[in-house]
Order: C-alpha cells, then structure tokens, then sequence
C-alpha cells in the first residue's frame, strides 16, 4: 500500500510536467526554414545617414519592480524609485518591463510606450516587447525548439511594436547562437543586457541576412545598486522624447548601444558626474563612395570594424574624434565597436549590402504541415496514454 502511495505521488508529478509540457506545446506548428541569404549587392545602406547630433535621447527600456510579491526579483523596486534614480542618471526615456505584466506608470507622458518582458521557461528565453498592445501569456516551461522560438517571435510580431530576443547569451540552453541564422520576423535584439553582451548572436543574425539592429538595457532589478543602473543603455537618435518617434529610430537604426564602465563603490552622485564628464555622443556617420567615417565628441581611443562572421576587419589604436574604414567589395556588413579613453564602449548598428535602396527583409519560416500533423498525433497520443494511466492508478 505504502509503495503505491510512492508510485501514485511520483506519476502525478511526471504527469503535471508532462501536461504542462504538452498543453503550451500541442498547438505549436512545426517550421521548416529556407536557406538564409547574406546581404549583397552594390548599395551600402547607412541608418545614420539623417542623423542630427544634437537630438541624443538616453534610454533604458528593461527593469523590473516588485511585482508579484517579490516572486519576479524586483527588489525593492517600486516605480518611484526607479525614475527617480534613472532621470538624476541623465535618462530621458524610463521604461519598465515587469515580467508579463504592463506597468502603465506615468503613461500619460508622450514618451511612454507599454513594455513587458514575456517568458517564464526555466531557459530564460524571453522576450522584451516595446510597443505592446496587450500580454501574450502563454510560454513554453521548459525545452524549446527552434519552431518553438520562431512561433513566439511571430505570434509576439502580432501584438507589440517591437518584440525584442532579450538577453541572448545568458543561459547556454536558451537562444542559441545559430538558432540566429534562421530566426526571422524580429526587428531588434537585445546584445547589450546588464548580465551579458551577445555580439556572437548579433553577428550570426547579420552574418546570414538578417537587418537586425541593437538595444541596450540594464536589466536592472535593484536601482539602490550603484552596479544595477546606467551601465547599458541606448542612445536614440530623435528630434524629440516622444514615443513614436522613439519607436521609428529604433526601428530605422538610428541608435546606438552603450556599455558604460562600472566602478563598484561610487555614489548616485559620483556616477551623475561621470555620465555628464565623460559620456561620448556620435557627432556623424558617413559614406563618401567605400569610405565610412565615423565621429564622436570625445577622443576614440580604440575602433573595432567588425563583418562577416564576426572577423575583424580592422582594429585602430588612435586618440582622434574621427575615425575610417574602406569597406572592401566582399564585406557584407561593417559594424563598429568603439572604446573611449574612461572605458565607455559604443555598439553602433551595421552598414549593409542591399541591391537598392528598397530594403527587403527576408523571411525563413514556414509551416510544415506534414510534420505538424505527425507531431500533434504524437501529442494527442501521449494525453490519451496518461488519462488511462491515471485512470488505472485510481481504480
């Protein structure tokens, strides 16, 4: 009797997983995916070329408050604080991105565009959603497929602005990197987050034709940690604070990321007058023929070219405000890292390679139908073997 008793408590916990599992999965299609297309052609599409240097707006759309009882890691987070600390920092946009929730805080401010961060897996494959009309609830608990991953971005596609892979490369098991060869139908990653930078996915995305640009976030889940604010951000290029403005920039490239160095024991006050000290701005971004020219209000001290595949291009070691590179016939994309005399790094949004100037994103995915069919038999099969298990165990 008593071993019955084990085997019945080990069946229910094997069967709620195995529902769970079943239950957010059963009616996910299965994709098949085309062979991706790096860019190529003979024109270079800049999406700084319209940029004014005067109209930077300093931006941070991920952290959390206490929501849920504290269950979601907020902290001590309330929205209050949260502004407060980040507008002394020099922030013009605030977002909150409270896990599967909207924070409608101060939303009747022009600037402010509902966010949340969807997922709740045990791989941490989320997604930021800027823009959002309304929560998608449903997620996958556990392992997640690349059907899995597309389908959330297409179905997120639907119901936000902007539906944004966050945080990449922190868990090994979640976005993997060559998931981002395949991958479509998404507009921004996250490849600045407060835990992690994912210059490998970004690259892999870009490597195979995908016009993704960055973001960069803290992440932040404690503002009375000096650590937890300010360190990754983005710097937007709009003539005002207002959200559709923001919106279009993102979605035109006209950012730029910004890992900001971190000095673990200084004050709020000490960090407000490095960010008014030191943080540099970009002044330009042209193209005169095959030359691409960069500029920034301080001296750059190291520039990075990076292309295809992620190789380096070229690495300069310089102390001017102003730095070049030729881009050769065979680059697909040239995107530039550059490092500044205090630590701070710019993440700028790639040069492309198009056939006009009438950009086509590419499209991968499509629905496998007679795979889906097998697979939701195999589902439907897999109910129909617990329900009778379950019933035999109770007789």
């Amino acid at each position: 009797m008593y071993i019955k008793k084990i085997l019945k408590a080990i069946f229910y916990i094997i069967f709620s997983f195995i529902a769970l599992v079943t239950l957010t999965s059963i009616f996910v299609p299965s994709y098949s995916f085309d062979e991706p297309e790096p860019f190529h052609g003979h024109y270079l599409h800049n999406p700084y070329e319209n940029i004014d240097s005067t109209h930077w707006i300093q931006a941070n759309f991920h952290a959390h408050t206490r929501q849920f009882g504290g269950l979601t890691n907020g902290r001590v987070n309330t929205n209050e604080m949260l502004d407060s600390v980040y507008t002394a920092l020099r922030f013009d946009h605030v977002g909150i991105s409270d896990y599967n929730k909207i924070n409608y805080y101060d939303s009747t401010n022009s600037s402010f565009i509902p966010t949340y961060e969807h997922g709740y897996g045990m791989f941490k494959i989320h997604q930021l959603c800027i823009g959002a009309e309304k929560v998608r609830m449903i997620d996958f608990f556990a392992f997640q497929n690349l059907s899995m991953k597309q389908h959330t971005l297409n179905r997120l596609e639907k119901q936000t602005r902007l539906a944004i892979p966050a945080h990449p490369s922190f868990v090994k098991k979640g976005y993997l990197v060559e998931d981002m060869k395949y991958l479509s139908n998404y507009k921004l990653m996250e490849v600045l987050n407060g835990f992690r930078i994912s210059t490998a996915h970004w690259d892999t995305a870009l490597s195979n034709g995908h016009l993704v640009y960055l973001i960069g976030n803290d992440d932040s889940h404690d503002v009375t940690d000096i650590t937890d604010v300010a360190t990754r951000f983005t710097m937007i290029n709009a003539p005002q604070n207002e959200a559709e403005l923001i919106l279009s920039a993102l979605e035109n490239g006209m950012a730029v990321g910004v890992d900001f160095p971190v000095i673990k024991d200084e004050t709020l006050e000490q960090k407000i007058k490095r960010i008014d000290n030191n943080l540099p701005y970009i002044t330009q971004v042209g193209l005169h023929n095959d030359t691409l020219s960069i500029s920034a209000t301080k001296p750059i001290s190291t520039a990075k070219f990076i292309g295809q595949n992620g190789a380096m291009l070229a690495q300069t070691q310089t102390q001017t405000q102003t730095v070049y590179y030729v881009i050769q016939q065979d680059d697909n994309y040239v995107r530039a890292e550059l490092k500044f005399q205090d630590g701070t790094t710019l993440y700028l949004n790639p040069i492309t390679r198009h056939e006009s100037d009438t950009i086509v994103k590419q499209r991968l995915d499509h629905i496998n139908w007679f795979k889906t069919i097998v697979l939701w038999s195999i589902y439907c099969l897999a109910i129909i073997v617990l329900i009778r298990t379950y019933k035999t165990l109770n007789r």
